[in-house]
């Protein structure tokens, strides 16, 4: 006879414990667990542990967080390197946008962590473009949209937040 392996056993316990598997696959896994002690002793305990919800969905939420800063952090700096061309107003769409994944990332702290990332990342995109010979802007302007970016992301953060109080799930 075919001797399975014990992925194939493990996957097949919970079958045969629940009667829904049929007679060949049942008469497998005995073989098998006869053999094999790891097997067996997880055939002979009691019902399989239900996997830990809390435990993948935390896991779910740091990789969904990590991209969602990914995002973000990409976001701004393409946002920021079409202030001082033609195409800066693409910023009141990709600024808010911003703002709603940082409130994914930070929560309520993004309010006061966006603008000072924000600034940091408008300076250096603004010294690489003046180092590069491209069109830099001046302090003055280079202040101005900054605060107007770091006012169009932080209606996103308000927005997605309000959005997510509204959407809660009640305990």
């Amino acid at each position: 006879m075919n001797e399975i392996s014990c992925g194939v056993c493990r996957d097949l316990i919970p079958l045969v414990r629940d009667g829904v598997a049929g007679e060949d696959s049942r008469q497998a896994v005995e073989r098998h667990t006869a053999a094999c002690p790891a097997c067996r002793a997880l055939y002979g305990d009691g019902p399989l542990p239900a996997p830990d919800a809390d435990r993948a969905w935390d896991r779910l939420s740091r990789r969904l967080r990590l991209w969602a800063a990914v995002v973000m952090v990409f976001g701004a700096f393409f946002g920021l390197s079409l202030t001082a061309g033609a195409d800066m107003f693409y910023n009141v769409m990709i600024m808010p946008l911003t703002g709603a994944l940082a409130y994914a990332v930070f929560r309520w702290r993004a309010l006061y962590t966006l603008p000072g990332l924000l600034t940091a990342a408008h300076l250096a995109v603004n010294l690489l473009s003046k180092l590069r010979g491209g069109d830099a802007l001046d302090v003055y302007s280079l202040l101005w949209w900054t605060g107007v970016c770091c006012l169009l992301a932080v209606a996103g953060t308000v927005s997605a937040g309000l959005l997510h109080f509204a959407f809660r799930k009640e305990r």
